[in-house]
């Protein structure tokens, strides 16, 4: 019973940020491109750290390099 009502009370606490009562607030047009520039900066971020481990994530998903070909004659 008590694990029922501790659930209650933590899925009541996650949501009930998700429905505000009444605000009277402003949200003036530098909001906007607030929100616009954040957006961008995170696909921007998510490139970068893409780029950066693309190798790792090449050889992850199976793409590996093969064997160096021998040369003959050209051992030293």
């Amino acid at each position: 019973m008590w694990k029922r009502r501790i659930l209650g009370i933590t899925v009541f606490g996650l949501l009930s940020p998700l429905f505000p009562g009444v605000a009277f607030a402003y949200l003036d047009p530098g909001t906007g491109s607030m929100i616009i520039q954040g957006v961008l900066a995170a696909v921007a971020a998510v490139g970068v750290s893409l780029g950066v481990f693309w190798k790792r994530l090449k050889t992850l998903f199976g793409a590996k390099k093969s064997a160096p070909a021998e040369r003959d004659g050209d051992e030293n």
